[in-house]
């Protein structure tokens, strides 16, 4: 037999391997890929009270819609400031990260609206606060 017959043979000869190997393998890939993955909820904290949000709802959401709906879910009678207009809680959104691009992603990081579903995206756990207008204004009017 040729050399050049004898290296075409071994070209055509893929290795095989055990089932029991492509199995792991299979196994560990299915792993590895599932833990990259972002679970389809977002856990939402307001004070005491946590509900889960779905991901994919949020992102399609605007941010201010998603601030209206906080506002309906988590707002008591107190966030709420009347005087001659009735006038809606202001709202901060925090957010935790999943992936994290260094040190200025961790802990709790206030999100802007613009970028919101590409924010909330990556988003583990988000947390409202409500900040008081009444609180505010009313701390303005007695420092002057």
């Amino acid at each position: 037999m040729s050399r050049m017959t004898s290296t075409r043979q071994s070209e055509s000869q893929s290795p095989t391997l055990p089932a029991d190997v492509i199995s792991a393998i299979t196994v560990l890939h299915n792993f590895i890929t599932a833990s990259q993955q972002l679970p389809p909820q977002v856990i939402v904290t307001c004070r005491d009270e946590r509900r889960a949000f779905g991901r994919a709802a949020l992102q399609a959401m605007s941010y201010r819609k998603v601030v209206d709906l906080f506002i309906q879910r988590f707002a008591t009678k107190n966030d709420w400031w009347i005087s001659e207009i009735r006038y809606k809680p202001e709202v901060s959104i925090y957010a935790r990260f999943y992936r994290l691009h260094g040190e200025e992603d961790e802990g709790m990081v206030l999100l802007d609206e613009r970028g919101w579903p590409e924010l909330v995206g990556n988003a583990v756990k988000l947390t409202v606060v409500f900040t008081s207008l009444k609180f505010s204004v009313t701390q303005q009017s007695s420092a002057a």
